[in-house]
């Protein structure tokens, strides 16, 4: 796979203009990242097509279109990551192209998440490249960094979405609510929930009530604080509410909570506690089954020893 591409370099150069304008954030700024992304993504699957000795043009003066070079792709067997919510963003840039009006800002950000994971994946596993190396040949450093509060790591960037609140409230919070995810995902897995977290909305695992069952005694308070940080989440994201930078604030001081409370546990008596409730409550499944079984077999007229 060759980066000199004409076609690579555009796609890059899409990308970058992207972030530029995802920092801006005014109306027309969030109209132009839906359609520089879509180009980006559409260049760059055209380049992976020419790299399988395929030709992109389906007459001397027309290329064929981003529906026709995924199928191409298909047929030639290339993973296209993602590719459900591509083709979601593809369509929305078809339909800006042929209206007035930009899209919100959960739109925007949605898409750029996708559109970030995508590129990432596609230079690691087609290209065998670095993303944070090659972007940073097509954006500038500034407008780097800036992205970037967007997506914190630790719990140090995540104090930055507390300055990032006051400039942009929306993508503050809904950054914070993706480092929230992350958190529970390895708290769960450091105290031998991660199996329980597969069955129940990840929510649950910050909820008094459900980790109470297991032995870990979250303080009430805080549960509901997350809560209410999830309950603000949903409003924000259904178009019902407009976060405020107080209301990120409070959100964010909850997580930064939530990391203490985490921090802090006892790792060896969390997992102890957390497998002997496993093990009754599998028991006590079991004696159930057993009843049932038996409650049909009477029914039946079968009569079986114990």
């Amino acid at each position: 796979m060759a980066i000199e591409s004409p076609l690579f370099q555009s796609s890059m150069e899409l990308l970058g203009h992207s972030i530029l304008h995802f920092n801006r954030a005014e109306e027309l700024d969030r109209k132009l990242v839906i359609l520089h992304l879509a180009n980006a993504i559409e260049l760059m699957l055209k380049d992976l097509l020419l790299d399988q000795g395929e030709s992109i043009y389906k007459n001397p003066k027309e290329t064929i279109t981003i529906h026709g070079c995924i199928q191409a792709l298909k047929d030639k067997s290339i993973q296209i990551p993602y590719l459900n919510k591509i083709e979601l963003l593809i369509d929305e840039r078809n339909a800006l192209q042929h209206r007035f009006g930009s899209p919100n800002e959960l739109t925007t950000i949605f898409y750029m998440n996708i559109a970030i994971d995508f590129f990432r994946e596609i230079l690691t596993s087609h290209y065998g490249q670095d993303y944070e190396e090659i972007i940073a040949q097509f954006a500038d450093e500034k407008e780097l960094i800036a992205f970037q509060m967007h997506e914190p790591r630790d719990d140090a960037e995540l104090e930055n979405l507390k300055k990032l609140a006051k400039l942009h409230p929306l993508g503050a919070l809904l950054s914070a609510m993706t480092y929230l995810e992350k958190t529970i995902i390895q708290f769960t897995e450091k105290i031998g929930l991660d199996k329980e977290l597969r069955r129940r909305p990840i929510w649950h695992m910050m909820s008094h009530r459900i980790l109470m069952r297991y032995g870990i005694n979250i303080p009430e308070e805080l549960s509901e604080k997350l809560e209410s940080a999830r309950r603000l989440r949903n409003l924000v994201a259904h178009g019902r509410k407009e976060p405020t930078i107080k209301d990120v604030e409070e959100a964010i001081e909850a997580i930064e909570e939530f990391e203490r409370f985490v921090s802090n546990i006892d790792v060896d008596a969390a997992r102890k506690s957390i497998e002997i409730t496993l093990h009754e409550r599998e028991e006590e499944l079991h004696k159930r089954r057993i009843a049932v079984l038996k409650d049909k077999e009477a029914n039946n007229g079968v009569h079986t020893d114990a």
